[in-house]
């Protein structure tokens, strides 16, 4: 479940093991891991450079507090993204200024809702592999009720999951409870779902076009306007800008064993294990701080623990168990 901040699968099961134990050494860790003592001593490697264990002696280690070592992480991933902002800006004003330069096969753009629509719509409905999208409101379109039969009508992504199709989707925080209930619906269909700030709108087809809508021009008074975009190298780079943001964004979980199926519920949990703060998390989910603290303390009650530092614990043992293959 720390993968999303760059821990690895074998050192997460190996931090599992270290933290209930004082101290361990490397050969007792081997003993108890089936990666054997070279993976071992990899793992232990990666949980340094992490800040998540220490050497404490000769050829002993010991765990580090999970949610410090979470935290420092996320604000680590947190000053990426705001690179990768600022990298997009600097992108998006390059597209706008090559759109009067290049042939209308590498870039066109289009004007009003109806041209935005029917240009969403070819891309998704001609995409062969993968869909990938940055969601963030406002949207074209007022979005309808959450259902499969109106989704399959009004939503090309969803008919993309429909014929078998990847789509990874990064949501912009803050959702209301119709949105919720869609996202929860793409979630359940297949889709990797993840949150986090994005910076833009952005719809990616097979890596080879791209529609990027004017974030400005949906402001009061404005004529809507977005790009179809073809070029090569400027849909390269919107697919690192798009890796780079997914790869640091937090997964949205929507299904669990010890939580209810509200997809807020679900969010509180995957911002939880991010380390996210109650401000952050009160801001992500559209509530205040004391209703996420009131969710916490349940949470607590229902995993039988006292203190954060348990509870984060608790949430990667429990997801670490869900995982693992039933012989």
């Amino acid at each position: 479940m720390l993968q999303s901040l760059g821990v690895s699968s074998t050192a997460e099961a190996l931090y599992l093991i270290l933290a209930p134990l004082e101290t361990a050494g490397l050969a007792q860790l081997a003993e108890l891991t089936p990666a054997g003592a070279e993976e071992a001593a990899r793992a232990l490697a990666e949980l340094q450079s992490l800040g998540l264990a220490r050497p404490s002696g000769a050829d002993e280690w010991q765990a580090l507090p999970l949610l410090d070592a979470v935290h420092a992480l996320r604000l680590q991933r947190v000053s990426e993204i705001e690179a990768a902002t600022a990298a997009a800006e600097s992108m998006q004003s390059r597209i706008l200024a090559a759109s009067r330069n290049q042939p209308a096969d590498n870039i066109t753009v289009l004007i009003g809702t109806d041209a935005i629509v029917e240009a969403r719509d070819s891309i998704c409905d001609s995409a062969l592999k993968e869909i990938c999208a940055f969601d963030k409101p406002p949207y074209v379109q007022a979005r309808p009720n959450a259902s499969p039969q109106n989704l399959t009508q009004s939503s090309p992504e969803w008919r993309a999951l429909e014929r078998g199709l990847s789509l990874r989707c990064v949501y912009h925080p803050g959702f209301d409870a119709d949105r919720l209930a869609e996202l929860a619906l793409f979630a359940d269909r297949g889709e990797k779902s993840r949150t986090a700030p994005v910076p833009m709108k952005l719809i990616l087809a097979d890596a080879e076009v791209a529609l990027i809508p004017s974030m400005r021009s949906y402001e009061p008074g404005q004529e809507l306007r977005a790009s179809v975009v073809r070029h090569p190298q400027l849909v390269e780079a919107l697919v690192w800008l798009f890796e780079s943001v997914f790869e640091q964004s937090v997964p949205i979980i929507t299904s669990a064993g010890y939580t209810a199926n509200d997809p807020r519920r679900q969010m509180l949990i995957s911002l939880l294990m991010a380390g996210s703060t109650d401000n952050a998390i009160a801001t992500q989910l559209g509530i205040n701080v004391r209703s996420v603290r009131r969710w916490i303390a349940d949470l607590m009650d229902e995993l039988g623990v006292g203190t954060r530092l348990q509870l984060g614990a608790a949430l990667v043992r429990s997801d670490s168990l869900r995982s693992k293959p039933t012989k």
